[in-house]
């Protein structure tokens, strides 16, 4: 887990001595609380009880604070922020329109486990909240309830009333936002809590925030990492599934070093893809619903499964088919900082709770002691399986006929994006088509909305993801139904000096639901086909729509080191559907008795 940076250094200074050697305002107290517990990124949309706060920022240079065209940019950035660094953002704005626009990046770090911090009021009106006050959340008659709406898609919530208690939440949401299953975290700031100052004479005191928000003990326990390494080790065709929490505990080496020490083929999540380099050797690539067909072999055959950062959640394992997983006929070793996502959604014969880069250090080392003498080895197992199930390619990977084919394109990409590049990309049919044929180059540097699954996800992450690496070039894939809910994201990176390029994947449709539905209703899923690039060269960015494979070719490398953001526009043929990359394990029939019926 990346640990945030304190400006403290004296041992005093760290914990034990008082935040504040003079009286501020309790707007100038939040801010130097963020600041002096290492938030150094705050989104949001300047309005009502959070106007002041806003303000102070202004005053403190370390914390980029940048103003969104929408707080739904702000969040899905903060959730794209939160992933690659481990650190939490601020989204930060009036409590009614977080909930009303910006609830996605939310959502999508509560089931994705990304830290944030959403800094809310719920502009109640001080003492005339319970008179039905304008657009207030206080929960009295007539009002909304903020703090009933916040707690339903945050890990926690804290409600200020008071000033020292308003500081102290902020340092707390931190700690909260971090400790054990990273998550959003609220604080909503009643007016009654700008009522006052804050300094040395406070009460409760503030101290900073170093005191509290500590990194976790990476200690494992020795026996438990011995006992699950023999049994590693004892198995014939162990496999390796990694998950978000791979990225979130920045183990891609460990990661790594594991797998060769144990000789075992590593395939990953839909939220782990990117924390293994899919060149590799022992790479199976992504499993699950909409995972290659050679990872869903190499987890069906295993004897063994060694789940590191990842819940199993049902789209991973296709509704617990047991035919791709089975605790009956598969020995399941999990490892997570959770003690209540361990063991969570099956049942595990050995349980590793820690921090993921220290258990799978730990592992990497007992593996290499302990020593292994399988009939075949992991390298041959991974390439068996592609061997088998992946090659060859089929021709609509290397057809140059217009509109493309979705294959085409993302060999397209994968040839002329470059592998140390950032890839984030949206919901709906374009996501399946990199999830299958795109092989990321790991490091953590591929982000899908893996926890809510939302369209619209891949530019505001976009954003987010170019202010957490801005040195390296980062390209956001969606298609045309994604590309306009979150398009004046563009605004924003041009304005801040982050420019991102953008492929539309435009099939002037709906894909997805226009893929399932009967003819008769297919048109109400059927778009005008907009020029997306003109649109985006309106707003002063490069943008082209695309009329031949030489024209996307250029694009990608051109849109490389454009100074502004860039959109390529593709046309992709309609003929092309989600279920070309469906995995086969996910189109047999079974019991789905919440759809309607059994499929």
């Amino acid at each position: 887990m990346t640990s945030l940076d304190h400006p403290a250094t004296s041992a005093v200074a760290a914990g034990s001595s008082l935040l504040f050697s003079r009286t501020v305002s309790v707007s100038e107290a939040i801010a130097q609380a963020l600041e002096d517990a290492g938030i150094d990124l705050v989104m949001g949309v300047v309005a009502g009880h959070t106007t002041p706060i806003f303000e102070a920022l202004y005053r403190h240079p370390s914390i980029r604070t940048i103003q969104v065209r929408q707080e739904l940019l702000g969040s899905l950035a903060a959730n794209a922020y939160g992933r690659l660094t481990g650190k939490p953002a601020v989204i930060s704005g009036e409590g009614e329109f977080i909930l009303g626009t910006g609830t996605q990046g939310i959502i999508e770090s509560l089931l994705g486990s990304a830290p944030m911090l959403i800094l809310t009021e719920m502009f109640d009106g001080g003492r005339m909240s319970h008179h039905g006050n304008y657009h207030s959340g206080a929960g009295d008659h007539a009002n909304y309830d903020a703090v009933a709406a916040y707690k339903a898609i945050c890990k926690k919530v804290f409600v200020s009333h008071y000033p020292a208690q308003a500081v102290q939440h902020t340092q707390l949401a931190v700690k909260h936002a971090l400790a054990g299953d990273p998550g959003p975290v609220a604080v909503i700031y009643h007016s009654a809590a700008f009522e006052g100052d804050v300094g040395p004479s406070s009460f409760p005191r503030i101290y900073h925030a170093a005191g509290y928000i500590k990194d976790l003990p990476k200690s494992v326990d020795p026996a438990a990492i011995q006992a699950a390494a023999d049994t590693i080790q004892s198995a014939e065709r162990p496999v390796i599934i990694a998950g978000n929490g791979v990225r979130m505990s920045q183990a891609y080496e460990s990661l790594r070093a594991f797998a060769y020490a144990a000789d075992t083929p590593v395939v990953t999540t839909q939220g782990g893809k990117g924390t293994y380099p899919e060149t590799d050797a022992l790479a199976g690539g992504v499993f699950g619903e909409w995972g290659r067909e050679s990872a869903n072999a190499l987890v069906s055959e295993a004897d063994l499964i060694v789940a590191v950062g990842t819940k199993l959640g049902p789209l991973d394992t296709v509704d617990q088919i047991p035919s791709l997983i089975d605790p009956a006929r598969q020995t399941l070793i999990q490892i997570d900082i959770d003690p209540l996502n361990s063991a969570w959604t099956l049942p595990v014969q050995h349980l590793l709770l820690g921090d993921a880069d220290a258990v799978l250090d730990a592992l990497a080392q007992d593996c290499l002691a302990t020593g292994s003498a399988r009939a075949v080895s992991g390298t041959d197992r991974t390439a068996a399986a592609i061997q088998r199930y992946d090659l060859p390619l089929t021709p609509a990977h290397t057809s140059d006929e217009f509109p493309l084919r979705p294959e085409r394109l993302v060999s397209l990409i994968q040839e002329h994006w470059p592998e140390d590049g950032i890839i984030t990309t949206d919901a709906g049919e374009s996501r399946t088509y990199m999830l299958n044929w795109f092989k990321s180059a790991g490091e953590g540097r591929y982000l899908v909305p893996h926890g809510g699954g939302g369209m619209g996800y891949a530019i505001g992450a976009a954003f987010g993801a170019k202010i957490a690496e801005p040195s390296r070039p980062v390209l956001a894939i969606c298609g045309d139904g994604g590309f306009p809910m979150t398009m004046n994201t563009l605004m924003n990176a041009l304005q801040e000096g982050f420019p991102f390029a953008v492929v539309v994947s435009n099939n002037r449709a709906l894909g997805w639901p226009l893929h399932v539905m009967a003819e008769e209703v297919k048109k109400f899923f059927e778009f005008r086909d907009f020029d997306y690039a003109a649109i985006a060269r309106a707003m002063g960015c490069e943008g082209v729509r695309c009329e031949s494979v030489a024209d996307v070719a250029a694009a990608l490398q051109a849109a490389r080191t454009s100074p502004v953001p860039y959109v390529i526009d593709v046309p992709i043929t309609l003929e092309a559907t989600f279920l070309d990359s469906t995995a086969s394990i996910a189109k047999l029939p079974r019991e789905r008795p919440w759809r309607g019926k059994a499929e």
